[in-house]
């Protein structure tokens, strides 16, 4: 249920609302894209990792190799694993390519590397901790936001410049 505010033109969605627009989050999603393309899944984005990519210091292509580990990574959990292989095919680049952007994400400390061996003895797939990036993010969202109140503090001030602050009495 959204209620508009007396004199405003903005709407207001109730916070007891909020898990009826979760729900339809999916559904919303295949609105906008397609149930043909949604049907074979999707996988989430924070905002604050493509807006802070420059912050992240990382370039196209460790972003792209960064989206196609978190396409694997399913369970908080369960860390992703997919082969070089698999990203080298999904990106169309050489494998050379996708192992300098893992090394680059790795110096960024974006993610950790953790080798996995079959019960033989022989290696496969490296594990890739993510937990590094989802700390990584978190101050980069607090500045984003504190800086979204101080715009929105600015903008109010500017739209009402005769508005006085009360003075405490002394």
């Amino acid at each position: 249920m959204e209620a508009e505010m007396p004199g405003e033109t903005q709407k207001v969605v109730l916070i007891r609302d909020r898990k009826k627009a979760n729900a339809n989050d999916e559904r919303t999603l295949s609105r906008k894209w397609g149930k043909t393309t949604m049907g074979l899944g999707y996988t989430v984005i924070p905002s604050a990792l493509l807006r802070g990519q420059a912050r992240l210091g990382i370039g196209p292509t460790e972003l792209a190799v960064l989206l196609h580990l978190m396409d694997h990574w399913w369970r908080p959990e369960d860390m992703p694993w997919p082969s070089k292989k698999t990203i080298v095919e999904r990106l169309g680049v050489s494998t050379k390519t996708v192992q300098r952007a893992i090394v680059g994400l790795e110096q960024a400390q974006l993610l950790h590397r953790n080798e996995r061996y079959h019960k033989t003895g022989g290696r496969t797939s490296n594990e890739y901790d993510l937990r590094p990036l989802v700390e990584l993010l978190k101050p980069i969202v607090a500045d984003m936001e504190k800086a979204d109140k101080e715009s929105k503090a600015t903008k109010r001030a500017a739209e009402r410049p005769g508005l006085r602050k009360r003075q405490s009495a002394s």
